[in-house]
């Protein structure tokens, strides 16, 4: 269990808690918020799978997959060396 605890992680489940709720007390399931459910958690496996082939250590509360690209450009401008000047 990878525990990343993303955004995407959050509203995935959000939304599955919702469409459990409303089929259990509405009796009919509401397909179009199943079907976004649906789009939401494989859209969030996929990040998941992603993350862990990028970072090189496990780490929890990460926000998504563009902040962790984010912090690693950074590094790596960071570690890169400063452009000589012509003049």
């Amino acid at each position: 269990m990878t525990n990343f605890h993303t955004w995407l992680a959050k509203t995935a489940a959000l939304l599955q808690g919702v469409f459990l709720q409303l089929t259990f007390f509405m009796g009919k399931p509401f397909l179009p918020l199943f079907y976004t459910a649906v789009t939401i958690t494989l859209l969030e496996l996929a990040e998941e799978i992603i993350l862990v082939y990028i970072l090189p250590v496990w780490e929890a509360n990460i926000k998504g997959l563009y902040w962790v690209l984010k912090r690693k450009n950074r590094r790596a401008q960071s570690n890169r060396p400063a452009a000589y000047s012509r003049g």
